[in-house]
């Protein structure tokens, strides 16, 4: 991803933690969330996810960061779509941490999968998420 994007330059303080992916892995991690998203409203598709859970937290980030390390287990590598051309690794636990610093100043949805389980997320502007688990994980 280019050095000069807006979305690197605003985690720029992020950088020993995450990793840009470059424009094939970038279209690669957007193929696969894709399969992931409902077609019919924000959020997880019900025909890919299973166990799909909704948390709504307002402007409550202390409850919201209490439910996701309740949900997102030990340390795994998981991969954070914005869209086609924006994505970046890091791994859970960082993300559980700074979640509010990364999406909160952008006001945009984003989709996280998991490198090492089927654990997928979805963030959405409106102060929600939703976690399950992809149905169909090789």
């Amino acid at each position: 991803m280019n050095a000069t994007h807006w979305r690197v330059q605003e985690l720029n303080h992020h950088s020993a933690d995450i990793v840009w992916l470059d424009a094939e892995g970038a279209g690669r991690a957007y193929h696969l969330v894709r399969l992931h998203d409902s077609k019919t409203h924000p959020g997880l598709d019900v025909n890919t996810v299973d166990s799909i859970e909704r948390f709504a937290f307002g402007n409550d980030v202390v409850s919201a960061t209490r439910w996701l390390r309740a949900r997102v287990p030990g340390i795994q590598q998981v991969v954070v779509v914005f869209g086609k051309d924006e994505s970046f690794v890091c791994n859970s636990v960082f993300l559980v941490e700074n979640w509010s610093d990364i999406f909160v100043p952008s006001r945009d949805d984003a989709m996280i999968c998991s490198n090492d389980t089927p654990l997928v997320l979805f963030y959405c502007h409106e102060n929600a998420f939703e976690v399950g688990q992809r149905i169909v994980f090789d």
